[in-house]
């Protein structure tokens, strides 16, 4: 079992990059700096994504009985950058290819920041004594984001031919990452049971929905950037989750797995409901 799980970890790293590098085929410079031009929509993205949601998280860590692993999971979900994929969906649903790159990107180069210093302050907010450091962060950063974002970018200006590959890279990305997908949600729903009591359920919906609101709040004054900011600031980095989960506490990091895998599912549903309602009325 744990050999599957490796596969389906490396399959879906693959997926994602694969992915991220198709989305670069289609960006410029322009899109990757957008919010550091622009301060006041950063700043905004940082209050909802970096500020509000781990308060978020400690009232609810505080509020409810949950299970260790549900607290672990909604504290370290929160001090991460926004998932590589995001831009991909957002875009796909019509989003403005400069906010969703910009927020990807300037999320992801702060996260090397943000992330050990959140970490940090929810510790001394909870008292927890969890660590991961900057090096750790830059790492997984460059490895599924900037790294391939830039060899996409980089292509598409020096091989401008091999931009009509990026929707086959999408479709053989999308394929593997429904591969991947399936022992994970074996994981979660081997996890849910154990997990599911003492409001943790209604926990992950609230951490979601007030994340969305949060972002919605602050997405600025254009309607599909409220939408995108809202759905970035419930939407955090599984892997990096992981990785913290691993570093600093191994004897929970299969349960803190099939939360992440709960979790996810949870957001998938919330966003699309969200998004739905947010479409364009005709």
């Amino acid at each position: 079992m744990e050999e599957w799980f490796r596969i389906a970890g490396l399959v879906l790293k693959v997926s994602i990059v694969m992915q991220v590098i198709a989305v670069g085929l289609g960006t410029t410079w322009e899109d990757t700096t957008y919010l550091f031009r622009r301060p006041r929509l950063l700043v905004n993205s940082i209050l909802a994504r970096n500020v509000a949601v781990p308060i978020i998280a400690i009232l609810l860590i505080k509020a409810f009985p949950f299970h260790i692993a549900i607290a672990i999971t909604l504290g370290i979900l929160a001090v991460t950058p926004v998932p590589p994929l995001l831009p991909k969906s957002r875009l796909e649903a019509g989003a403005r290819s400069e906010y969703a790159l910009g927020l990807l990107v300037s999320q992801a180069i702060l996260a090397v920041v943000l992330v050990p210093v959140t970490i940090e302050l929810m510790d001394w907010a909870l008292g927890a004594k969890a660590h991961f450091s900057v090096a750790r962060v830059g790492e997984l950063v460059i490895e599924t984001i900037l790294i391939p974002i830039a060899v996409g970018m980089l292509t598409s200006r020096f091989l401008p031919r091999l931009q009509g590959f990026a929707p086959r890279l999408l479709t053989v990305g999308t394929v593997l990452l429904v591969a991947g997908a399936i022992p994970l949600l074996a994981l979660g729903w081997k996890a849910f049971p154990v997990l599911s009591g003492n409001g943790a359920m209604l926990a992950i919906v609230m951490f979601v929905v007030a994340g969305m609101a949060a972002g919605h709040l602050l997405g600025g004054p254009r309607g599909e950037d409220r939408t995108t900011l809202a759905i970035a600031t419930a939407a955090r980095h599984p892997a990096m989750a992981l990785a913290i989960a691993e570093a600093n506490y191994p004897e929970q990091s299969r349960l803190v797995s099939g939360a992440i895998v709960i979790y996810l599912v949870l957001r998938l549903v919330l966003s699309l409901c969200y998004a739905y309602w947010r479409r364009p009325v005709r």
